[in-house]
């Protein structure tokens, strides 16, 4: 009996919010964001439902100041709490 192929499954495709969110993440997590804790953040081709969900989640998240700029993008800036640790 010959053994039978398996099918080989490809992982999923990020979503359009997650490229989006893994985007961002690049820019705060680069050596010249983490040394001035700042990142700017332009929208590029995130959809309109995409850049709502994600400026939402800035909004809740303690210690961000998202400063929006009339272009469209936004500055991240933030501080490091070390009594956190």
């Amino acid at each position: 009996m010959e053994p039978v192929p398996m099918a080989h499954s490809q992982p999923p495709q990020p979503t359009s919010y997650e490229r989006l969110t893994m985007r961002v993440s690049r820019l705060v997590n680069n050596a010249r964001g983490i040394l001035d804790k700042h990142v700017h953040v332009e929208r590029l081709a995130a959809s309109r439902e995409d850049w709502a969900l994600l400026l939402e989640a800035f909004g809740e998240t303690e210690g961000l100041i998202v400063a929006h700029r009339d272009d469209g993008s936004i500055d991240l800036f933030w501080r490091v709490s070390y009594d956190d640790y």
